[in-house]
């Protein structure tokens, strides 16, 4: 089946999302999942989907399901509320202040990723999971988005901006099948919580892992064109795979 863009219509029943169809002229062959950070919505991935025009790819972003506590608002992809020490000092606050974390239980949001992948781009929209959906998630997106390939799918590829493979996450929940996902892990330079030990366990369960350092304090989302062409090369290397080679070039 040659896959089809979805629709609002094609999702559950209160999911909220924004849906880029790709440039005219380029054909429908990728499906790419934009996933924000703890706490936000899906305003400002809107707006990044908008601005990529990326061949060959509907750029669909999601909000994630569960609302933040406490009336603070925005949205979160965790079960649940974690506070804790910043491990980086990033913000150079004092020893004894805690934080949100963006770690936690990702059961519930397993099931509602799991489901959009596999009842809706597969199902109904003929796409693959292994070869032609991509998930690019911020923080706490991108851990969601790591999570998911560790325990039940193996996907196209991941982009993840500050976030790692969930603490949380057992030997009994890692999927017992060779993880052919390309994983591309990005943060700054310093003060970052993209750790050697967290790419090195990274590296370990996914046959494809790359990590790319940004010259930043802490861990953003790219903020100029060399920050962002890194991952966009990684990105077009994907998508037009197929037609380099049917042309011969790989």
């Amino acid at each position: 089946m040659t896959p089809i863009l979805p629709t609002p219509a094609d999702f559950p029943s209160g999911a909220v999302v924004s849906i880029t169809p790709p440039p005219a002229g380029t054909d429908l062959t990728h499906a790419i999942l934009l996933l924000h950070g703890i706490g936000d919505t899906i305003s400002p991935f809107s707006t990044l989907a908008s601005r990529l025009n990326l061949p060959r790819a509907a750029i669909i972003a999601l909000q994630a399901p569960m609302p933040m506590p406490f009336d603070i608002g925005g949205f979160q992809w965790c079960d649940d509320i974690v506070f804790s020490k910043d491990p980086t000092n990033a913000s150079g606050s004092s020893d004894d202040d805690e934080f949100l974390s963006p770690d936690g239980q990702f059961s519930r949001n397993r099931m509602f990723l799991g489901d959009i992948i596999q009842q809706v781009l597969e199902k109904k929209c003929g796409f693959t999971a292994s070869k032609n959906v991509i998930l690019w998630g911020y923080g706490q997106g991108g851990m969601a988005a790591l999570d998911i390939a560790t325990c039940r799918m193996n996907l196209c590829a991941i982009v993840s901006v500050g976030g790692w493979i969930p603490s949380c996450i057992r030997a009994r929940d890692i999927i017992d099948l060779p993880r052919s996902t390309s994983v591309l892990i990005c943060g700054g330079d310093t003060k970052s919580n993209i750790t050697d030990e967290r790419v090195k366990y990274a590296e370990e369960l996914f046959q494809e892992c790359r990590r790319i350092k940004f010259p930043m304090k802490g861990d953003l989302m790219p903020r100029n064109k060399d920050e962002m062409s890194p991952i966009l090369r990684f990105l077009l290397r994907i998508l037009v795979r197929e037609e380099l080679q049917k042309q011969g070039y790989t």
